[in-house]
């Protein structure tokens, strides 16, 4: 049913309020980032098979509903369809996300594009100038579209157990990346995606719903986890602030200080390619070529599988048998659990499985369980502050600085990445591709 009178609002809240309920809300523009878009309408189901769609922004509608919209967005303890694209909308932390759900309950990522209908693509080619497109297109084919949605999620939603591993996961993981997203990144007339340009910002996309959980982070085409340094794309992202920079942390040897809390070995706080290189060259002091070498020889060793000769030291060896002890694990259950958030990453969803694949898998997923809680912190300490994280990318971070603040948040956002024994090298500039080393 879609609801036409003011006066039938108020009965939907009471009516949805000791009620199961599945929200999916509609946006104006689907090619618009949520974090600069509007909410068209909204689609309400619950648990007795009724179902209604609300219009806040559409042609079709008879009375305006839009003074309501943070009544819906205030809900709490229903199921949302996308709960980052529903923070981003400043809908209400204590929902249930349908998308982390699927995830964990079929260990595959969340695949959107077969809800559409044709009328929905129809639209979508035709009128690509249309800045509210979906405010057009006829609110029964959004109905339709959200039908096929509940038909699969809703199965899901009365069956699924919210284990304590969900529950983590669903508070976490998309209200960091939503404001991560939401801070956008500056960016000059040299930007070579101006279609994707709003007001000189540009907005990320992460994708957290992976195998192992590492999220990917790409909008519309434009790969902000894989940015190239060398052919001018990164010339294009500069601060926000006349008086500002921007400033990254980079993990120093991130995945083998990792590996060491996994196994329990103790290293150095200094150079770990230092410490590594003594063992391999035999020798107390390394020359510029053996550091070099030694970095190569350890990534070589811990993603492609340790050779005999190298077992003779600790390290490797202790590595080596906690990959075994892994990959038992896994063939005897099917599965392994991540270490922190102890999800279940199952061995048929990985193609080609073997011992060090799985290892690689798994610290993948250990890289992320660390870094995003050290993300959440940093989110957490900038409240109230102008300076922005503004892109997170597997071993570093990137901010855009206030210089009035730089002084005083810098160092406690250094603490808060090095908790643990994770050294951070840092970089600052005006523009992204041109970054100098720094020592605070």
């Amino acid at each position: 049913m879609i609801l036409d009178h003011i006066f039938e609002i108020d009965s939907v809240f009471e009516y949805i309020a000791n009620r199961k309920t599945l929200l999916v809300p509609i946006l104006c523009n689907n090619f618009q980032h949520t974090s600069i878009n509007k909410l068209c309408c909204i689609y309400i189901y619950t648990e007795d098979d009724v179902e209604r769609i609300i219009p806040f922004y559409h042609t079709e509608q008879l009375q305006s509903f839009s003074e309501h919209i943070q009544r819906f967005l205030d809900l709490e303890n229903v199921f949302v369809y996308d709960k980052k694209q529903w923070l981003q909308l400043n809908g209400n932390a204590n929902v249930f996300d349908i998308k982390t759900l699927w995830w964990y309950t079929y260990n595959e990522s969340y695949d959107e594009t077969h809800y559409f209908t044709p009328a929905h693509q129809f639209y979508w080619r035709r009128h690509t100038a249309l800045e509210q497109v979906n405010t057009v297109i006829p609110l029964q084919q959004h109905l339709a579209m959200c039908q096929k949605i509940r038909k699969y999620a809703w199965p899901m939603c009365m069956n699924a157990k919210l284990d304590e591993s969900y529950l983590k996961f669903n508070s976490m993981y998309p209200a960091v990346y939503s404001e991560i997203e939401s801070n956008g990144l500056c960016v000059t007339e040299e930007f070579r995606m101006p279609e994707i340009v709003t007001n000189n910002f540009v907005y990320s996309q992460y994708n957290y719903h992976t195998l192992t959980g590492r999220p990917s982070n790409a909008y519309r085409g434009f790969n902000y986890a894989a940015m190239n340094k060398e052919d001018g794309t990164r010339s294009a992202f500069i601060s926000r602030f006349e008086k500002g920079a921007l400033f990254e942390m980079d993990f120093d040897a991130y995945h083998v200080r990792l590996i060491a809390k996994l196994i329990g070995y103790d290293l150095p706080a200094g150079s770990i390619h230092t410490y590594f290189g003594k063992f391999y060259f035999d020798t107390t002091e390394l020359t510029e070529e053996q550091y070099e070498q030694s970095k190569q020889i350890t990534f070589r060793l811990l993603y492609g599988g340790i050779d005999k000769e190298f077992l003779e030291i600790p390290f490797f060896r202790k590595v080596n048998d906690f990959v075994y002890e892994l990959w038992s694990k896994c063939k005897k259950h099917n599965y392994v659990e991540t270490p922190i958030l102890k999800r279940k990453i199952y061995k048929e969803n990985i193609t080609n499985v073997t011992a060090n694949k799985l290892f690689n898998y798994f610290l993948q997923a250990l890289e992320t369980e660390v870094s995003t809680p050290k993300l959440q912190q940093i989110l957490e300490y900038l409240n109230g502050f102008e300076t922005k994280l503004i892109l997170y990318t597997y071993d570093s971070i990137l901010l855009d600085v206030d210089y009035s603040e730089a002084k005083q948040i810098l160092p406690e956002i250094i603490n808060i990445m090095q908790r643990g024994n994770f050294p951070v090298k840092c970089k600052v500039g005006g523009i992204y591709s041109q970054m100098n080393s720094i020592t605070l």
